[in-house]
């Protein structure tokens, strides 16, 4: 039996702008994308033989900071490739950093932990790169848009993979979420429940790829989650109890940046802020005012 409140209708409603909304930026984002990709090159370098398993390189264009941006792409696991969106490592490059764009195997041919493996075993290339660069990738900051939000929060926090792998948690010094899912403890649409229901099998215990349940308190990275209001794809309340569960466990070390303009959804935040200038771009100046805040060794 389904109770109907007296304000599931405005609900709904609601939630059906938000979609609209979204869907109505498709056009735009394609056609920046292609202008903003338009003059963009990049060092390759593959970590596996299937697609999506390699590795952008974009070297700084000024005086590099010693931070490194390793920068995880969104596309709802389903989609999206570091050479789709090479213009986000290269306006990180333009800011000064030595930056990093993973690849990934997609669902739902591949199924999580797939993705995992992937992003793992493509940081470790990314990290012999650097050192033969003569870069010190000891100040890595994982930033990810949307799917890749997820996947850099369980780079950043899974201490199974971590040691698998072999790499020591405290290099990464920061973590941002734009527009990430970061637990599935929430009411998504459900477009976004028919992606995850893509990327797991039917009888995996999903808290095992949930970046929230993998915080543990031993950590000591920061994190920074932006996020829009008017989200339909990614629920905002979802990292609101992200960044609860970290400051929860160290007082301050986690922030977020809501963005309340009602003309920002999903993708013209997650893709579309890096199409902005960095002078005059709100959430672009958070995000770089956040990565300069943080310690460097």
């Amino acid at each position: 039996m389904t109770v109907q409140h007296k304000n599931d209708g405005r609900f709904i409603m609601l939630k059906s702008q938000k979609t609209l909304g979204e869907y109505l930026t498709f056009p735009k984002l394609t056609l920046e994308q292609a202008a903003h990709n338009s003059q963009v090159t990049a060092e390759k370098y593959e970590y596996g033989n299937e697609r999506g398993q390699y590795i952008l390189y974009f070297a700084p264009e000024k005086i590099p900071s010693r931070h490194v941006i390793v920068y995880i792409h969104g596309g709802g696991w389903i989609a999206g490739s570091p050479i789709r969106y090479r213009f986000i490592g290269q306006k990180f490059a333009d800011m000064g950093y030595h930056t990093i764009s993973l690849g990934y195997r997609h669902s739902p041919l591949n199924k999580y932990p797939a993705q995992a493996e992937d992003v793992f075993a493509g940081f470790c290339r990314a990290m012999i790169i650097l050192i033969g660069k003569g870069i010190r990738p000891n100040d890595i900051i994982v930033v990810g848009s949307s799917a890749g939000g997820h996947l850099g929060g369980v780079l950043t926090y899974d201490k199974i993979f971590q040691e698998k792998y072999g790499i020591q948690a405290e290099i990464i010094k920061g973590f941002v979420s734009i527009g990430g899912i970061l637990t599935f403890g929430v009411d998504y649409v459900l477009y976004t429940q028919n992606l995850l229901d893509a990327l797991f099998e039917k009888d995996y215990d999903r808290t095992k790829g949930e970046p929230f349940s993998m915080v543990d308190g031993t950590e000591k990275t920061r994190v920074l989650c932006i996020h829009s209001q008017n989200d339909p794809v990614s629920e905002i309340k979802n990292e609101t109890l992200f960044v609860d569960k970290i400051n929860s466990l160290h007082v301050g070390s986690g922030e977020k940046y809501i963005i309340r303009d009602e003309t920002t959804f999903h993708s013209n935040l997650v893709t579309g802020m890096f199409f902005e200038d960095t002078e005059t771009s709100p959430p672009l100046k958070e995000l770089f005012r956040w990565i300069e805040a943080l310690p460097q060794d």
